[in-house]
């Protein structure tokens, strides 16, 4: 056995060395023909050739270089002789928007009417007329007000529902007060009857965005919200005046409302200022509310525990829920931890439910986590509800209800075998009339 495995070694030794043997030896055979090969390479000859000099291109002065805008007439008269919408209309969106900006510098005031009207005659050929004219009826707005009126009213409906944020643009840089009182009766007159009640809201965050943004009238729109009567409106109406004062930073911010008196406006700049510091330094911004929690509202306090949960800051969250002194506040945290730890930590949230005093906030915090916990199971939603109401609370039953109804669309019959479980505590005549909802419906 021995000298039959030393046998088998050596031919093994030997087999790999002449295979070695061989490979080096074929090396050496490529190696050498690939050298004869370059040898007898045949000998390349280099002829003379004349070398004529180029010619001098003269460099292009620096006022001479092409502009996409130039070419374009600077009288009215010209660009009307072309066809104005026309010739616009050939070249590609971006050129075409630099054309049209070019040539308003230029225009005649009392020409953008027909060039207006010329835009709309092709509304249906290019989507892009319809924008342009929006551009050209905010210039004649802002020149001349009533003649964008004017020229609105002899629209059909949908386009002016498309054009009049032009027209409430293009009068605000004109006169920020007239176009507020506008926009508040328009829809009485015969012809605003396009104006409903969500476009002129839309209309009134145009306007303000237009008046603070661009004419730089902070104390004028401050001044105008007190006539807008939909809190809801006003409200938004008022946070984006906030957010848009603090654009310019934090002591541009403080100094410009300390010129404004007006008690809602330095409470909603506080508090954007509040949610800016928070995404920036979160500590820092809970620090700084503790010390002056009187200055910040609920919702600027909700932005604060935002950050120090998406932060998986727990130690100073519980440290903030803890020193605000005011129960809203403290319900304002709780009530936003709820909301974030829903989906992914649900006993989390439920005891943040759990803290909250005021029913209807606890109510509304619950409404949200259910939101994040989403369709995915009912037995997590109705297993959450649970946890956080006992059976005797009254909006367990209200919020539990709203849940299931919800749920017929998505798994009736995970809500029906919910029902015969009897764990909902629902009466018999109750579970018919959820069971019913959706066969009535």
């Amino acid at each position: 056995m021995k000298l039959l495995a030393k046998t088998l070694l050596a031919l093994f030794a030997f087999s790999a060395l002449g295979f070695c043997l061989a490979f080096v030896l074929r090396e050496m055979e490529v190696r050498g023909g690939m050298l004869a090969f370059f040898e007898r390479r045949p000998e390349v000859r280099v002829t003379e050739v004349d070398v004529v000099e180029p010619e001098r291109v003269e460099p292009i002065p620096a006022s001479k270089e092409e502009n996409p805008a130039d070419g374009w007439p600077s009288t009215a008269a010209g660009l009307a002789s072309e066809g104005f919408a026309d010739r616009l209309l050939q070249e590609g969106s971006a050129l075409s928007a630099l054309m049209l900006e070019a040539a308003m510098e230029t225009l005649d005031v009392e020409a953008l009417p027909g060039h207006f009207t010329e835009f709309m005659a092709r509304d249906l050929e290019d989507r892009r007329a319809l924008v342009y004219a929006g551009r050209l009826l905010q210039e004649i707005a802002r020149d001349d007000p009533r003649m964008g009126v004017a020229l609105l009213a002899a629209l059909s409906p949908a386009e002016r529902e498309r054009l009049v944020p032009s027209l409430a643009k293009g009068w605000v840089l004109a006169d920020v007060e007239g176009a507020f009182s506008w926009i508040e009766g328009a829809w009485l007159d015969e012809e605003g009857g396009y104006i409903d009640r969500d476009l002129q809201n839309e209309l009134y965050i145009h306007a303000l965005d237009t008046a603070v943004t661009e004419a730089k009238a902070f104390e004028q729109a401050a001044g105008l919200l007190d006539g807008v009567l939909d809190p809801e409106l006003r409200g938004e109406m008022l946070e984006l005046l906030a957010r848009r004062i603090v654009a310019d930073g934090p002591e541009e911010a403080l100094s410009r409302i300390a010129s404004m008196s007006d008690e809602r406006l330095d409470t909603a700049v506080l508090d954007a200022i509040a949610s800016e510091w928070a995404a920036r330094d979160s500590s820092g911004a809970m620090l700084w509310t503790l010390a002056n929690e009187q200055e910040i509202s609920p919702s600027g306090v909700r932005s604060i525990a935002k950050q120090l949960v998406l932060g998986a800051m727990e130690e100073s969250l519980d440290d903030f829920h803890r020193g605000l002194q005011t129960v809203p506040k403290r319900d304002a945290v709780a009530a936003e931890a709820a909301r974030l730890y829903a989906r992914r930590e649900p006993l989390v949230s439920g005891d943040w439910v759990r803290s909250i005093r005021e029913p209807e906030t606890k109510r509304l915090a619950v409404l949200d986590a259910l939101y994040e916990i989403g369709y995915e199971s009912l037995s997590q939603s109705v297993d959450y509800i649970d946890y956080v109401y006992r059976t005797w609370d009254r909006n367990r039953e209200t919020v539990l209800f709203g849940t299931l109804r919800d749920w017929l669309s998505v798994d009736r019959g995970a809500v029906a075998s919910y029902l015969q479980s009897g764990r909902s505590g629902f009466s018999e005549a109750m579970s018919e009339e959820l069971l019913g909802v959706e066969e009535g419906s």
